[in-house]
């Protein structure tokens, strides 16, 4: 029998070493990279012509299709994070999320924001329906809304208006329980989703629109609320 040389012992040996480090720190790496791009989308400055703008960009709306997170994703995400048509913000002051929001569901919009359903949604009217992604144990992207309560505030910007929105349901629901996104007749409501159970599941965050005030009127604590990152 052959004896395996030192050299090829010690490699293999460091190889199985680094392995060992990536299995264990590729899920803060991942998190680190996610938060970091919700904050520098965060910290832009968008105008409502920017906004504006970006609504008309062309984006991925099949949400049957998101998968989750990868590192390879994400950090594919960073490097296009300069092109995201951010179309606005999302602030829930109580559970500490605040997030852009990015026209589709494609994977560079759900790696760093909150990513528009629908295509033609129109704030303040018919059922806003936002997806998110959610990462266990961590107060990132929608990971948030697992410590919101009925009854809590949410508010939403264009740089035109801020729209304020109060929580009132908050259920686990099935994968294919694709209607909650649809419009129902005379109500104007917000629709948040992310996952449930390991993916299995969906959990659905809804909330009743409220009132909206034009940016240049609102009252300086709401316009505090929703203009710094908590």
């Amino acid at each position: 029998m052959h004896k395996i040389p030192s050299s090829i012992k010690t490699g293999l040996l460091i190889c199985v070493l680094i392995v060992g480090l990536l299995l264990v720190f590729i899920n803060p790496i991942q998190s680190f990279f996610v938060a970091r791009m919700s904050e520098r989308l965060n910290t832009t400055e968008y105008t409502a012509e920017d906004m504006d703008k970006n609504n008309a960009a062309d984006a991925n709306f099949e949400f049957d299709a998101v998968q989750s997170l990868s590192i390879a994703e994400v950090l594919k995400a960073q490097a296009s994070i300069g092109s995201l048509p951010v179309i606005g913000s999302i602030v829930m002051p109580s559970v500490g999320m605040q997030l852009p929001i990015i026209k589709g569901v494609g994977n560079a919009a759900l790696a760093a924001g909150a990513g528009t359903m629908k295509p033609n949604q129109t704030l303040g009217e018919g059922n806003y329906a936002l997806a998110g992604h959610y990462f266990e144990e961590k107060d990132i992207l929608f990971g948030p809304l697992y410590h919101a309560e009925v009854g809590d505030a949410i508010y939403l910007t264009d740089k035109t208006k801020i729209y304020v929105y109060h929580l009132m349901s908050k259920d686990i629901i099935e994968a294919t329980d694709v209607f909650v996104i649809n419009d129902v007749p005379g109500q104007a409501i917000l629709t948040l989703i992310t996952c449930a159970e390991e993916g299995h599941k969906r959990l659905s965050v809804q909330a009743e629109f409220v009132e909206s005030y034009p940016v240049s009127e609102a009252p300086e604590e709401l316009s505090k609320k929703v203009g710094k990152k908590n």
